[in-house]
């Protein structure tokens, strides 16, 4: 598993991989612009693109983990795992939040099983299916 900033000559790959999982390349522009913003990580297994996570720092200035994408073909190999730990590597700031479905009890399980604790539920996202937050405290100040 190998894992480094996504590149814009990675975005057709991520492109791939999130068309796999949600069904379409709605978000190419958005991942784009995590991109061009240093806030992609991509991870590799013997040297095919598996997954991706994305992230910034707009929420209320702590880190924010947006999306973690793995291709079904990569599901259950640590690849989510090793994306998350690069960010919490190299968090630039000391508080770290992701969220996921009531209904993702894999990522969930992830989540425990990296040391974040529950951080709240937002209702009204999705109908029926609450988000739930997680964080977890990071050193402050590295640099992506």
């Amino acid at each position: 598993m190998f894992t480094a900033q996504a590149t814009p000559a990675d975005l057709s790959a991520l492109v791939r991989i999130d068309s796999c999982v949600i069904g379409n390349d709605s978000r190419k522009s958005q991942l784009a612009n995590y991109i061009r913003n240093n806030q992609c990580v991509l991870g590799s297994v013997h040297g095919e693109p598996a997954g991706f996570a994305c992230y910034d720092t707009s929420f209320f200035g702590c880190c924010f983990i947006q999306l973690v994408i793995v291709s079904p073909d990569f599901r259950r190999q640590g690849v989510a795992r090793a994306l998350i730990q690069y960010i919490i590597d190299h968090c630039p700031t000391g508080k770290l939040f992701t969220s996921t479905n009531a209904s993702n009890s894999a990522m969930q399980q992830v989540c425990f099983s990296m040391g974040f604790i529950p951080s709240g539920i937002i209702e009204n996202l999705d109908e029926g299916d609450p988000e739930w937050v997680y964080f977890i405290e990071t050193s402050n100040g590295a640099v992506l």
